[in-house]
């Protein structure tokens, strides 16, 4: 009967927990945490086996500005936890809700939360890392070189350590001239000074944060093989710290998809430079 009991009152406290506290192999993940009021900001948070506090990553997923979803976190987290390290992937407002500017300030508000918060979830908060895909490494690459976005959500910019790249959009101006795209003109409007402001190339000259960048270019797509050799080049000019690796023959999702496989270069090259940017 006591252990009839027992059983019960386990079920009931697992049904009483909030939903996003759950465990998986190796470590917690914490599900749909939410860092605001939106329904679409909420992140998961996978923590490695290991006690803490630890080391964060946070992954910002692609989708074009209008799609995707954070869900794609649990095929980014798995060598990253394995290496000791804390793994955020973030949802955040999407075009139309936001422009393009917004989304990125979401992902700053969900750091902040992270790290006002990084004694509850054992997290590090003396720095941070960020890897975005496709539109969400133009997020990042933005938080990277506009200290404006950290600064607005009460974020030290010094903390940000290291900018992670899968392929994405860092010259708007060219993206629209060179691959004209009715979705993309609308998303970032027909005002080149407003292209320039969301532009990571044309935002180096004047930036104040010099985070280590690390690229993975792929050789399928020529658009987005002008974009990322545009933005290395840029970032050589101004002194920058970068390095790049070449994901060769992966389509555009494959780079997410197999980020774990370590047959291929990207999860090796992610760790490679998070330990470079101690």
């Amino acid at each position: 009967m006591n252990t009839l009991r027992a059983l019960c009152v386990t079920v009931l406290l697992l049904a009483a927990a909030p939903a996003w506290a759950q465990r998986n192999e190796g470590g917690a993940v914490d599900r749909n945490v939410p860092y605001g009021a939106d329904p679409a900001q909420m992140l998961d948070l996978y923590h490695p086996a290991a006690p803490g506090p630890a080391r964060l990553v946070v992954f910002v997923h692609g989708g074009g500005w209008v799609g995707g979803q954070k869900g794609a976190g649990r095929r980014i987290a798995p060598p990253l936890v394995a290496a000791g390290y804390a793994v955020a992937s973030i949802g955040y407002r999407l075009y139309p809700l936001a422009t393009p500017a917004g989304e990125v300030a979401d992902a700053a508000d969900a750091i902040a939360y992270l790290l006002r918060n990084a004694q509850r979830f054992s997290i590090d908060p003396s720095g941070f890392a960020l890897l975005g895909h496709s539109s969400g490494a133009h997020m990042v690459a933005l938080l990277g070189t506009d200290a404006n976005y950290l600064r607005n959500a009460r974020v030290d910019p010094a903390k940000l350590r290291a900018v992670i790249t899968l392929v994405g959009v860092f010259d708007v101006k060219a993206n629209l001239t060179h691959y004209p795209k009715e979705r993309e003109s609308q998303i970032f409007g027909a005002d080149p000074a407003a292209w320039a402001r969301l532009s990571p190339v044309d935002l180096l000259g004047g930036s104040t944060i010099h985070p280590r960048f690390c690229l993975v270019h792929e050789d399928r797509v020529p658009r987005f093989i002008e974009q990322e050799s545009l933005f290395e080049a840029a970032l050589k000019k101004h002194g920058e710290m970068v390095e790049s690796v070449v994901a060769h023959g992966l389509s555009h999702a494959q780079l997410v998809g197999e980020f774990a496989d370590p047959a291929q270069p990207m999860g090796a090259f992610a760790l490679g430079c998070l330990a470079a940017a101690r």
